[in-house]
């Protein structure tokens, strides 16, 4: 055979076999049409199962994407099961014959998929019963963060049944199921029955609550599930019984560093041997860790420390205390301290800047900072008229004063023959910039408080719920000096008076504390006092 003829038969066979495969289509609309049940075994809504098999069929190929992790199962089981699929058949093949006269309901969620484009089967549930009737019981409700009465997405809502000894902390509940994008949910096909119901954001995903981290809702209460059962809120919040860990100490010639494995609320130092004397300390890198001075009144010795994290939890630690090594520069000379954060860091007229130093000070001079335009001293800054120096001595804090510097960068410039360490050699201090904010001023917000309760803390909220001031107990509030924004208002309220509010009980049988939010926003201007907020709870 020639060689033309043989390249002639070998390229019909390769276009023969070509024709004869099968490939996904070039072109056209994309497949977004989600696979759909065409029949179960057994079906939705069945009674007397008897099987250990349980079959679906699609309109179409279909994989599972991760199902022993979206698969729920209620009531829980621990009969463990294997998933086979072939084509658009999928199979639940059970170890052991389920539970008699038990109604079962199979949900889904996203796991089971198209082999196209993997859209999901949506909404795909299945429900039957091993016995002569299906249970109708059914709750349903909404979740909630606490503090910000935000609906919370995919949290597990779960039920224990009052008759048996499950916890929430160590096992898996009888009957769950996933809130909504809107914090909904709907637990149906219930045996009637008293239980205990909780909301949990599970972090971990093992559908139960081992951390503290989690944050959790719960009622005080076991509630009665009927076929017309009301709406429950469930409330997340987070309960904090672990008390702060001093897990690093700092020794310096002029501070002392305790450093803890948490962020901490409230810090105290006293000696042993003269409680009454005042040793100045402070709290720093965002609340998880606190700094002794050494001064002429307190030179170390045996130092009791109290830390208090914001679930009051108290951590108290004796140490003896040295001031020996190198002078601390965590800082290079000074830096301008962030407070009061809200939506940018631009500072108006009549709001307060603080700057930290390196080491503490004293200040012998009568102007020593300068406020500068480019390069030029525009406006210099009189103590103590005008500056503060706190009692850690190392923040100097002023307000912001009207200047005139437009399109120029304003910096401070601290002087080192005005502003001197009380220990070691001199500080040198670079300009510090500062940004103004564009409409030149800041607003207040004044209110009035009608309430019953004798015990609450009013909150101001900026940027991402943030606390930028709050106030203790009063009837009349005027939140001053507060940057250009939106705001918002909360209030904790103190119900048992003890001079705090509780987040939560660790043993749940005491719900958290009452939160109420002012149901406007605030749109704070600059050179503007709002008033007329009017706080009822």
């Amino acid at each position: 055979m020639k060689l033309t003829q043989k390249i002639l038969i070998l390229s019909t066979a390769i276009l023969a076999a070509s024709c004869a495969s099968v490939s996904a289509p070039e072109g056209g609309p994309k497949d977004e049409t989600p696979p759909t049940l065409v029949s179960s075994n057994p079906k939705d809504q069945q009674l007397n199962v008897s099987t250990k098999v349980i079959t679906l069929t699609f309109d179409e190929e279909v994989q599972q994407n991760k199902l022993n992790s979206e698969l729920l199962i209620t009531p829980n089981t621990d009969n463990r099961y294997k998933v086979k699929n072939e084509r658009n058949v999928l199979k639940l093949e059970f170890e052991k014959p389920l539970q008699e006269n038990t109604t079962y309901t199979l949900n889904f969620r996203d796991g089971i998929t198209d082999i196209t484009e993997k859209n999901k089967a949506a909404n795909l549930k299945l429900s039957f019963s091993t016995g002569a009737y299906i249970d109708s019981s059914k709750v349903s409700g909404t979740v909630v963060d606490l503090l910000t009465q935000k609906p919370q997405k995919e949290a597990i809502v779960a039920l224990y049944p009052t008759t048996d000894t499950l916890s929430v902390r160590k096992n898996k509940p009888y009957y769950q199921t996933q809130t909504d994008a809107a914090g909904k949910f709907e637990l149906t096909n219930i045996k009637e029955g008293q239980y205990r119901i909780y909301a949990l954001a599970d972090k971990n995903n093992n559908a139960f609550y081992d951390n503290e981290e989690e944050k959790i809702g719960y009622l005080e209460q076991p509630i009665t599930i009927t076929a017309s059962t009301q709406p429950v809120t469930l409330e997340l919040v987070k309960i904090d019984t672990k008390k702060p860990i001093l897990n690093r100490r700092e020794n310096y010639t002029d501070r002392f560093t305790a450093n803890y494995n948490e962020g901490i609320k409230t810090f105290k130092a006293t000696t042993v041997q003269a409680p009454s004397i005042k040793i100045a300390s402070k709290i720093i890198q965002v609340g998880k860790a606190a700094e002794l001075f050494k001064t002429a009144g307190y030179n170390g010795g045996k130092t009791i420390l109290t830390a208090v994290d914001s679930a009051g939890n108290i951590a108290v630690d004796t140490l003896e205390i040295k001031f020996e090594g190198k002078r601390a520069q965590r800082i290079k000379g000074a830096q301008r301290k962030v407070v009061n954060t809200t939506s940018n860091e631009n500072k108006a007229v009549g709001s307060m800047v603080v700057l930290e130093l390196e080491t503490p000070i004293a200040i012998t001079g009568k102007e020593p900072v300068s406020i500068l335009a480019d390069t030029t001293v525009i406006r210099k800054l009189k103590y103590p008229e005008e500056l503060k120096l706190d009692s850690t001595k190392t923040e100097v804090s002023f307000k912001m004063p009207s200047i005139d510097a437009r399109n120029k960068r304003i910096s401070l410039l601290l002087d080192s023959t005005a502003i001197k360490p009380i220990e070691g050699g001199p500080i040198k201090f670079v300009p510090i910039p500062i940004t103004l904010a564009e409409n030149g001023g800041v607003g207040s917000v004044k209110g009035t408080v009608d309430t019953k309760y004798k015990s609450y803390t009013i909150q101001l909220l900026g940027q991402d719920d943030k606390v930028v001031k709050q106030v203790t107990n009063l009837k009349t509030f005027d939140f001053k000096n507060i940057s250009p924004g939106t705001y918002k208002i909360r209030v904790l309220i103190d119900e048992n008076n003890n001079g705090k509010w509780e987040a939560g009980d660790p043993e749940f049988k005491r719900k958290p504390e009452k939160v109420y939010l002012y149901d406007k926003s605030l749109e704070v201007r600059a050179n503007w006092e709002m008033e007329g907020v009017k706080l009822s709870f």
